[in-house]
């Protein structure tokens, strides 16, 4: 029987994960339709190709992405009478488990058709654990709306070239296809960026993760012994309304940005929450993934932190 008991095991873990996939794949076709909806199915729109991007990342199949995108650019022949999908926004307070007894700040971001099903859904996920919804923006004195663009560093190769003279060490040479040799600097990202209208940028991270609060712009990890860069990004902050703007003016100069999007973050680090108990720990956790079993939550953004891991107060489902 021990064979059957991993087998069982093995199944169970499958249906989860393709469980979890479907609902990945539920929500990024969702995302499409609506970005297809605003911009009328028009494919050079930047918003459109981030949602296109994001869908590609979770391995959406070709025909669900592109019928998504036949269905918010011809809402009325695939939507029937259904609603169109908006934009829904909801504060909330949990309570940990602690002997501190405090509260971690929530803000749930959604995407539906049906906002009074959405609002009773959300309020139903927030009160099983012992929460509260606040008014909408009872939490913004926690966080900051910011947009943030992930650009693709460039591989590094660090060698002198002898046509053109020396390179210094903090130089990024590109070696193209055509064996030509481009030379850009962090210096010259930065001067891109800020003349475009960005606020802040951080060097040296992973693709989808956050700069840290009160991140300084010109601190990096530059210095390491590691040359191959290719799996991290440059991080660039703007303000929201400016978001699209900056992915063209970064576009328009030869930088590769391989998502965008806003997001709510932690203004400053005493406003975080620390989770010191296995309990507050699994209660925050069990309402993250209940919130990510439900269609209509796009995103759960909160200023808990977790002892015993790293986390970044973002939940993007």
């Amino acid at each position: 029987m021990a064979g059957h008991n991993k087998w069982s095991k093995i199944r169970h873990k499958k249906t989860a994960n393709d469980v979890s996939r479907s609902k990945q794949h539920a929500k990024a076709a969702r995302a499409i339709e609506a970005a297809s909806l605003a911009c009328q199915g028009d494919l050079t729109d930047l918003a459109l190709q981030s949602k296109l991007s994001a869908a590609r990342s979770v391995r959406l199949p070709k025909e669900r992405l592109r019928n998504a995108i036949e269905r918010g650019a011809n809402p009325r022949d695939a939507r029937n009478n259904e609603g169109e999908y908006l934009v829904r926004r909801y504060d909330g307070m949990i309570p940990t488990d602690g002997d501190h007894g405090g509260k971690v700040a929530v803000i749930v971001e959604t995407l539906t058709e049906n906002r009074n099903r959405t609002a009773g859904n959300v309020r139903h996920l927030v009160t099983k654990v012992g929460g509260e919804l606040l008014p909408t923006g009872a939490n913004e004195w926690l966080f900051e709306h910011v947009g943030l663009i992930w650009v693709k560093r460039r591989r590094r190769c660090r060698r002198a070239v002898e046509d053109n003279g020396s390179v210094d060490d903090d130089d990024d040479v590109v070696v193209a296809d055509d064996d030509s040799v481009e030379v850009d600097t962090m210096d010259a990202l930065l001067e891109c960026a800020l003349e475009g209208g960005a606020t802040d940028v951080e060097f040296g991270l992973e693709e989808g993760s956050e700069p840290s609060a009160n991140a300084d712009s010109n601190d990096d990890d530059d210095d390491d012994d590691d040359d191959e860069t290719d799996h991290h990004y440059d991080v660039i902050k703007c303000e929201t309304n400016n978001l699209l703007h900056l992915v063209q003016t970064l576009n328009e100069n030869g930088y590769e940005t391989t998502q965008f999007e806003n997001r709510w973050l932690v203004k400053d680090e005493n406003n975080k929450v620390p989770l010191s108990d296995k309990e507050s720990e699994e209660k925050l956790d069990k309402f993250l993934s209940s919130m990510e079993d439900d269609l209509d939550v796009t995103n759960v953004f909160h200023n808990a932190t977790f002892v015993g891991g790293d986390d970044d107060g973002d939940d993007s489902t």
